[in-house]
């Protein structure tokens, strides 16, 4: 599936690559977040690629991994995307104290941010994507919202509806746009 978000971001004139890490359980996030930065950096450098102008784009568990992203964005990073992301953890998925994207949206500045929010989300998720969304306006971070109510968790691989595919392409569209602003 990511790989197809890639695809349609490169039928567009961008170039899409996905980063693999391999956090199997939540506990493992902090060397998935590590693998990810290493895929990020390497992606940097590859042929076509602005090195300067990346947007990075999360989903699910994912979330947890844009905790350093979020504390202190480096200046090439034009925006992240999230969409039906896990932002919060609870004790018992063996998650560290290192590991908190709503504490960290608090010094996120004016990085653009954009999250894919379902109506139908599994419970235990709900709570921090709504504790990122106050934290977020708290810090008047620049969040964009893209509200999916029927959307379940996964809805871009389990739900071929229009409201599916709505979503994904104003995602993809609001992607596109933030990473190419200014440019002439």
């Amino acid at each position: 599936m990511y790989v197809g978000y890639g695809s349609i971001v490169a039928e567009r004139g961008a170039i899409g690559v996905t980063v693999q890490h391999q956090m199997d359980t939540l506990a493992h996030c902090r060397s998935a977040a590590e693998e990810v930065a290493a895929g990020v950096e390497l992606a940097r450098t590859l042929p076509g690629v602005d090195r300067d102008r990346v947007a990075l784009w999360f989903f699910s568990g994912g979330g947890l991994l844009t905790t350093d992203w979020l504390r202190d964005p480096p200046s090439w990073l034009t925006c992240i995307a999230l969409t039906y992301p896990v932002l919060d953890t609870v004790p018992e998925w063996g998650v560290g104290p290192h590991v908190d994207p709503v504490g960290a949206i608090r010094s996120v500045g004016r990085l653009p941010i954009l999250l894919t929010k379902v109506g139908r989300e599994r419970p235990e998720f709900i709570a921090g994507v709504d504790a990122f969304i106050t934290a977020a306006a708290e810090a008047e971070a620049e969040l964009d919202i893209i509200d999916v109510p029927e959307g379940t968790h996964g809805f871009d691989m389990f739900d071929d509806s229009p409201e599916s595919r709505d979503a994904v392409t104003t995602a993809i569209e609001w992607v596109l746009t933030t990473t190419t602003r200014d440019l002439p």
